[in-house]
């Protein structure tokens, strides 16, 4: 059985994927979601010249 890491290791590892994983998938997230919007924008102006 695997034992829970202790109060203070996890806050320490929280801290560090915070200050290095996090920021990366983040920005990856609004990337996706900017592509997105740039899609859904392209194909309402297609209907729109219909």
């Amino acid at each position: 059985m695997k034992t829970i890491p202790s109060i203070e290791t996890q806050q320490r590892m929280h801290a560090f994927f915070m200050k290095t994983s996090a920021p990366r998938i983040y920005k990856r997230q609004l990337e996706e979601e900017r592509k997105r919007k740039e899609i859904e924008a392209e194909e309402q102006l297609k209907k729109d010249k219909k």
